[in-house]
This record gives C-alpha cells, sequence and structure tokens, in this order.
C-alpha cells in the first residue's frame, strides 16, 4: 500500500481560489505588493516542509504559495 499523501479536490479548490486572490491583490494600487511578498515569506519560512504532496510541494505551504503565484501574475 501507497503511504504517500494525495491532494484533495478541495485543496485544489483553495489553492486555485488563493492564486485568484493573490491575483487580485497584485491588481489593487492600494496594495503593497511588495511588502505582502515579504511578509509572506517570513510566515512560509516558519511552517513545517512535511509532510508533501505527491507533486513535491509542502501541505503547510501550498495556500500560501498560491497566493504568492498569483501575486506574480499581475506585472505592475
Amino acid at each position: 500500500m501507497n503511504d504517500e499523501k494525495v491532494i484533495t479536490p478541495f485543496e485544489v479548490g483553495v489553492c486555485s481560489a488563493m492564486t485568484l486572490i493573490g491575483k487580485a491583490l497584485a491588481m489593487s494600487h492600494h496594495v503593497d505588493v511588495e511588502g505582502l511578498k515579504a511578509d509572506a515569506a517570513k510566515v512560509l519560512a516558519e511552517m513545517p516542509e512535511e509532510p508533501k504532496w505527491q507533486c513535491g510541494r509542502g501541505q503547510h505551504q501550498a495556500a500560501l504559495a498560491s497566493l504568492l503565484q498569483g501575486l506574480e501574475l499581475v506585472k505592475r
């Protein structure tokens, strides 16, 4: 039996939603995107790297990493 963790449909939905939220934040001129990125990097550094999904993405960091991914979709 394989003990590897598989991402669930709910988790995919959360990560997708966070990506869209990140994109929306980046499109707002009232948001300090660089400050948000710096704060997110600090939080990510404190989160455990294990467990990971089969794709290699850490389960604890996935939502915040998706938000950051959304921020990168918008060029300011």
